[in-house]
């Protein structure tokens, strides 16, 4: 009996080993990830910091480009006085002339012409001259 109490005894100290050497691998594992998470967090934060800055330039870019077509040549004659000579004529029935001695729709079409030649140009990638 003696040698199955010794045979039970050395199996119990075998399994706390086995539970000490487990436990410390245990500990390894939680250590390892725990690295793992904090370089992780960090390449997650560079990740967000990257799309930041593209975010940035890319609003940088819209609005060189907003400022670009704001920058496009105005009409020498506005508008209104485009709609002024279009009810003119309609009263009158004649092709009414703005202040320049102009036909109107010489005009309309100047303008047309104008603002396709910049669009044109800027679309190609060469702005105008």
């Amino acid at each position: 009996m003696s040698t199955l109490i010794e045979q039970i005894e050395a199996m119990r100290i075998r399994m706390n080993e086995l539970v000490t050497e487990e436990h410390g691998l245990v500990r390894t594992l939680g250590e390892g990830l725990a690295g793992v998470d904090q370089r992780l967090l960090e390449e997650v934060r560079n990740v967000a910091a990257t799309h930041d800055a593209r975010r940035g330039a890319m609003l940088r870019e819209l609005q060189m480009l907003a400022r670009r077509m704001g920058a496009l040549h105005r009409p020498r004659q506005p508008v209104a006085a485009l709609e002024d000579a279009a009810q003119e004529e309609r009263s009158h029935g004649t092709a009414p002339v703005l202040n320049g001695g102009v036909e109107w729709r010489q005009t309309a079409a100047s303008i047309q012409d104008e603002l396709a030649y910049h669009l044109n140009g800027e679309l190609a990638g060469r702005g105008p001259s």
